[in-house]
């Protein structure tokens, strides 16, 4: 997964997540394959209970293989909602709506500043943050300068370079 671009991760996630999403909210039942193997604990014959745990979790070790279905964990999700933070995603409920995570710590890989004073920067895991005002920062940035970003209103961000005042800013990749 972190050999994906963050684009191309967010196509995967929304061709794999939309549709059960969708179904979910249409009040849809859990994915067949988790129903297979939750029907196998009502089995009382330990033989035929084993023969159809066997069964069922190989197809759902088949699927996870063939990436027809995606098992995730909490910490892998908040990971990929950090990966994602400042990106316009649609609603899929997989990620919540990004409310809940206020901002991020980063570290500064690169900056550079363009002919009318704005700066682009690039963070340490691949992030690419442009100004989009005219604040003068006080001091150039540095690389492994830390970065907080903060959700602003109207869904804009507030990026600070090594706790000088922020700058309003906004994701490209």
């Amino acid at each position: 997964m972190r050999k994906l671009t963050v684009l191309a991760l967010c196509s995967v996630i929304a061709s794999l997540v939309s549709p059960a999403h969708a179904a979910r909210k249409a009040g849809a039942a859990r994915a067949p394959l988790l129903v297979a193997v939750t029907r196998c604990r009502a089995i009382t014959e330990p033989a035929a209970r084993l023969a159809c745990f066997d069964e069922s979790v190989a197809a759902l070790d088949t699927a996870e293989t063939r990436r027809t279905i995606v098992v995730v964990d909490q910490q892998q999700v908040r990971e990929t909602r950090r990966t994602l933070f400042g990106i316009a995603l649609p609603d899929t409920g997989l990620f919540g709506n990004g409310e809940d995570l206020p901002q991020i710590e980063a570290t500064l890989a690169s900056a550079s500043v363009d002919d009318f004073g704005r700066w682009s920067f690039v963070l340490a895991d691949g992030a690419r943050w442009i100004q989009t005002d005219d604040t003068v920062i006080a001091r150039r940035p540095r690389a492994n300068d830390k970065i907080l970003i903060k959700r602003a209103a109207l869904g804009s961000f507030r990026l600070s370079v090594a706790g000088l005042p922020s700058v309003k800013a906004k994701r490209l990749n």
